[in-house]
């Protein structure tokens, strides 16, 4: 009781404060707030900002300019992808009344000053695509309203404060290609109304806290994170996750059995760690699953005999890892699949004629495996197909005439096979334009 009414009055005071703030100063503050950005930046004659911000007209009428209609004071700025070049000065914190700000895609550098913690009105702040550096300030945890913030982009280093957890009404959170070090703040996972984390491509270390899997949406790819994802995944409380995306970090231990209690989620991406043991055929009954990459980690075992359970899927990855047996005939059911790669596993037995079936196919990689026997001629009926990988395998019997039918084929290696046919060439790879493939020929290198 005592935490909600503390909670409770920190945010009247927060309300009061921005519309104090508000009403204390006029449009022309505002007018001189943005008149010291443009004269901070370099524009050349012909921009939008040198023509059209003038004392002589007002500022509700200057591009990228939005003024509220009860109190006519700027309350959105969006100079985002003009090509400016510059910084961003102090007086930008007098815009008491904005509400959003937009200058991403930008050339605009330097720290972010401190006099912009006075916008504490602010729901938007997209920064991203800009050389901004220094610190994450840990003043923007006084944004009580603020709902997206994206910094992605830019020259941004440190840990990302743990102040980003008074963001009570954050939904979006994104820093993507930054020089971030140091742990995830386990704080953030305490934003209940957080739905998309993406901190990609950044030097993140440490283990993921437990905590952020209450986040609809997680992406961390391209980080150094450790350690191993919890039995309990997705218990109770966590089960809406909606997306997990912890491609090229460092993860360990098993794939959790416990993913298939995460009921609502459509995308799982965990290529490129460290994982071993098995695929847990529990993950079949992620029945809304659209993405499941797995490759280039150290999993064993068989492909689960139930996959076509997973009738959403659209992208099936397990590459580079050390997967045995055949390919189960149950893929016939992924008829929404467009790209499906094995390659480089310890596969065999035959390639299914059921892979015929898979008429939405672009991409088929099944390389670097041990299949046997010959070539189904249902391939053909994949008119979609632009790229078929089949070589370094133990593949026997004639190359189907029917190949010639796959009008969209950009992109054919049967290499390193025991292939028959007219030309018995000890090695071939054949790329062909979409133009020639009803005209396919071999040819012998």
């Amino acid at each position: 009781m005592e935490k909600a009414s503390s909670f409770l009055l920190s945010f009247v005071l927060q309300l009061l404060y921005f519309l104090v703030a508000c009403i204390a100063t006029n449009i022309s503050t505002d007018q001189s707030a943005l008149l010291a950005f443009k004269a901070r930046v370099t524009l050349n004659s012909s921009h939008p900002l040198s023509q059209n911000w003038s004392s002589q007209a007002s500022v509700c009428d200057w591009f990228g300019v939005t003024c509220g209609s009860r109190h006519h004071r700027v309350t959105a700025l969006n100079v985002s992808d003009m090509d400016i070049h510059g910084s961003i000065p102090p007086q930008l914190g007098n815009l008491s009344c904005l509400v959003s700000v937009d200058v991403s895609r930008n050339y605009l550098h330097g720290d972010l000053p401190q006099d912009l913690s006075r916008l504490r009105g602010l729901k938007v702040m997209n920064l991203g695509y800009n050389n901004f550096s220094g610190e994450i300030p840990t003043w923007l945890g006084f944004f009580s309203d603020l709902q997206m913030l994206n910094l992605d982009n830019n020259k941004f280093t440190g840990i990302p404060p743990a102040s980003i957890s008074n963001l009570s009404k954050l939904e979006t959170l994104s820093v993507i290609r930054n020089r971030l070090q140091g742990s995830i703040p386990k704080e953030i996972g305490n934003l209940q109304s957080l739905k998309e984390l993406t901190l990609l491509e950044n030097n993140l270390t440490g283990s993921i806290p437990f905590s952020i899997f209450n986040i609809s949406k997680v992406q961390l790819t391209h980080n150094q994170l450790s350690g191993s994802l919890p039995v309990d995944i997705c218990r109770r409380c966590l089960q809406k996750i909606k997306s997990i995306s912890i491609i090229s970090n460092q993860l360990s231990g098993h794939i959790p059995a416990g993913l298939s209690n995460c009921t609502e989620l459509y995308e799982l991406r965990l290529s490129y760690n460290k994982f071993n043991g098995t695929i847990p055929p529990e993950i079949v009954n992620l029945e809304r699953l659209e993405f499941l990459s797995l490759g280039g980690n150290n999993l064993q075992g068989k492909i689960p005999a139930k996959i076509g359970n997973l009738r959403n899927l659209q992208q099936l990855q397990l590459e580079n890892n050390q997967i045995v047996g055949s390919i189960p005939r149950t893929i016939s059911n992924l008829s929404l699949l467009w790209i499906l790669n094995f390659n480089t596993n310890n596969l065999t037995g035959v390639i299914p004629r059921e892979i015929g079936n898979l008429h939405k196919l672009e991409s088929l990689y099944l390389q670097f495996n041990n299949f046997g026997g010959v070539i189904p001629s249902s391939i053909s009926n994949l008119s979609n197909l632009k790229g078929l990988y089949l070589h370094v395998n133990k593949l026997c019997g004639p190359i189907p005439n029917s190949l010639g039918d796959l009008r969209q084929l950009e992109y054919l290696n049967l290499a390193n096979n025991n292939l028959t046919g007219n030309s018995q060439p000890k090695y071939f790879c054949l790329i062909i334009q979409a133009s020639l493939a009803s005209s396919m020929e071999v040819l012998d290198y």
